[in-house]
């Protein structure tokens, strides 16, 4: 390959570095959290930047010598966005206007017309939009760029990617299809609408605008950056949203004339994480990474990295006794120090007792006053002992600042294993494992939920709190999928005790949690139940339509338990399997010109060959809706061991926690996302 993922990430931010000399840097949080895996705030300031500020009506700078502006956007300059760059721009005084967005001139164009207007070039949209903010700074003879840069991917590790400008990007499923459909009517497209009775009669088109800017934002995205490493990409998908993606990217104008002259070759699995929430709703993972995810808070205004408490290694207090945060937290994201991306790989593939091993081994090399004595050969480390090496550390300025980075990933690790939170998860993993073990018992799940009933009802008991209980719920139907007919019975008495639970906490629950309850009317909590409910239901019915990949647990033989294998094992076991398995759930987009060029009599005598991901010698998996640890260590240990050459990478719109889950599926709408 011409270029690495990490090179492509990078040269994005060079080229802003170039523009950001004596600026006031404004920058919204999803190019923020990209800056943040890719150098950070002291990328902007070493370049020169004056300022960096947050992308928000409440920010603008009327200072004298701040004449040069430059605003870093993730999403085309439409709606909201638009608004609040009109409202900066006049509020202050600057002579220099720098734009730079991830979304091209081809996503702008549609957001603005909804569609391909003949006879507008894309570029247009650019110039006209550079007019306008002369118009908004008050003087023609200023000076505006407007730029664009695919700024929207984060490579974590060697393996696995993240793309933060999509994190709010969420497949849809069969519950939304009644919205779908009096969208339509509202447009008066009432004729079109009476055919939406099911997720694969939705088109694009009758998406709203917003979720249909996202799609065409991600399928330009992805094409600059096969671009740039000369990809042509065979497109596989596998659910109704990466279908959607799919075919833009295969029709795409652009695509088309890249595939043409391209020099290497790659298959692309696009996947709709909606077809398997069980794999991220799960507390029993390896990796740790998953872990950390889970129980410590993310840092403000990210999807993907957490808020470490740094106050073992500083004097200063995490707090006023106003409640203002005085120390600023850490954080496991350190890309320019080699040590820190060695740590992020531990995280994700080595056992607990492998990276605590690893971490007191360095730790000790580098504490103050020369540590080499203090390593020995342990076998064991706590991360007491982890503690204690990082309280070496106190009082040394010099010390702090050369390993800042590796204090705040073994604090991250401490603090998750230390953490009450984390011995909570371990009973809601037992409680995972008692439930698939019943499932195995019960005939057509028979007693199941009311299990979870009785679960509800003891919660405070247990230690479990009411998204712990739903993250249960979506793990459980999930993993049921069709297989198990739950009954009618059992499934009143769980939603009556899931209204009450509700009820009855309604003054403790937290975040969107607490808003979705907010009415204190007791008689709505009947109808927020029912909507909960019903969403379950759309989640075990969404493999429905799957042959071979319908199921996620198996019993190999009767006399065994039964087993769960996620839909990203069962496919990567067929994708790598040596004999080439038919792989009738994955629609492969591109045909390819041989078969077109062959010959009806050949096609007679010759049955052609079915595409295959292994075709070519790189494959890169993408989940539209997010991935977990786990998931990459898993792709990775099935590829080493099926001894395949093929080069593979796994990405994700964002990492997911099975709280992260919860808020997705019951508090956020796929429908409705700001503009991306």
């Amino acid at each position: 390959m011409v270029m690495t993922l990490f090179q492509f990430s990078q040269m994005g931010w060079r080229e802003i570095c170039k523009k950001v000399k004596k600026a006031v840097v404004y920058i919204d949080n999803e190019c923020a959290e990209c800056l943040h895996w890719n150098g950070g705030l002291m990328l902007m300031m070493r370049a020169g930047a004056l300022t960096v500020k947050e992308f928000s009506a409440f920010e603008s700078d009327k200072e004298k010598e701040h004449k040069k502006a430059v605003f870093i956007l993730s999403s085309p300059v439409f709606g909201t966005t638009k608004v609040i760059l009109q409202d900066i721009i006049q509020n202050s005084s600057f002579d220099y206007c720098v734009l730079i967005t991830s979304a091209n001139a081809r996503v702008h164009h549609f957001a603005k017309y909804g569609g391909h207007q003949e006879g507008i070039h894309d570029m247009f949209i650019f110039h006209a939009l550079e007019e306008e903010m002369l118009e908004w700074m008050g003087n023609k003879s200023y000076a505006v760029e407007v730029i664009y840069s695919p700024l929207f991917i984060v490579p974590l590790t060697e393996m696995m990617f993240l793309t933060p400008t999509f994190r709010n990007v969420f497949p849809i499923t069969d519950a939304h299809i009644a919205r779908i459909r009096e969208l339509q009517r509202s447009q008066h497209k009432v004729v079109k609408s009476q055919s939406l009775d099911s997720l694969s009669s939705v088109e694009l088109t009758h998406l709203p605008l917003e979720a249909q800017i996202s799609v065409h934002h991600l399928v330009g995205c992805l094409h600059t950056l096969f671009t740039q490493l000369e990809i042509r990409e065979d497109i596989y998908s596998l659910g109704h949203l990466s279908g959607l993606v799919a075919n833009q990217l295969e029709i795409l104008p652009e695509a088309n004339n890249r595939r043409k002259t391209a020099a290497n070759h790659c298959s692309l699995i696009l996947i709709d994480r909606t077809l398997d929430l069980a794999s991220v709703t799960t507390h029993d993972t390896e990796s740790l990474l998953d872990r950390i995810l889970a129980v410590l808070p993310r840092l403000p205004g990210h999807s993907s990295d957490v808020a470490v408490n740094m106050s073992p290694v500083c004097d200063a207090k995490v707090s006023s006794p106003l409640g203002n945060i005085v120390l600023a937290p850490g954080c496991l994201a350190h890309p320019n120090i080699d040590l820190c991306s060695q740590v992020l790989e531990w995280l994700v593939n080595k056992p607990q007792k492998d990276i605590l091993l690893s971490l007191h081994h360095h730790l000790s090399t580098l504490a103050p006053g020369g540590g080499s004595d203090r390593i020995g050969k342990l076998t064991r480390v706590t991360p007491h002992s982890i503690d204690k090496q990082v309280a070496l550390f106190r009082g040394h300025k010099e010390a702090i600042y050369q390993c800042s980075g590796l204090l705040q990933q073994a604090l991250a690790v401490t603090q998750t294993l230390r953490a009450p939170r984390s011995s909570q998860l371990d009973t809601i993993v037992s409680i995972e494992k008692l439930l698939v073990q019943n499932l195995g018992c019960a005939k057509d799940g028979v007693g199941i939920l009311s299990q979870v009933t009785q679960l509800l009802r003891t919660r405070r008991e247990r230690g479990l709190l009411m998204r712990d209980i739903l993250g249960l719920l979506i793990h459980l139907f999930s993993l049921a999928g069709t297989d198990f007919l739950f009954p009618a019975m059992e499934q009143s008495h769980l939603l009556n005790a899931l209204k009450l639970a509700l009820y009855e906490d309604r003054g403790q629950l937290q975040g969107n949690l607490s808003e979705l309850v907010n009415s204190m009317a007791e008689n709505d909590f009947a109808e927020i139940a029912g909507d909960i409910f019903s969403k379950l239901q759309y989640i075990a019915s969404a493999r429905k339509a799957l042959v071979r990949y319908r199921t996620l647990l198996s019993r190999p033989t009767p006399s065994h338990p039964l087993t769960y294998h996620s839909l990203l094992h069962q496919l990567m076991a067929d994708v790598l399997h040596p004999d080439c398995p038919d792989l009738p759930d994955l629609t492969c987009k591109s045909t390819g010109l041989k078969d077109l060029l062959k010959s009806g009599f050949s096609l007679l005598l010759n049955r052609p060959r079915q595409q295959h991901p292994l075709d070519n010698p790189q494959l890169i998996v993408f989940i539209l809706g997010g991935i977990t640890a786990q998931e990459v260590k898993l792709v990775q240990d099935m590829v080493i061991s099926s001894g395949q050459q093929t080069q593979v990478l796994v990405g994700g719109t964002r990492l997911l926690s099975p709280n992260d889950t919860v808020e997705a599926i019951f508090f956020k709408d796929p429908l409705m996302q700001q503009a991306l």
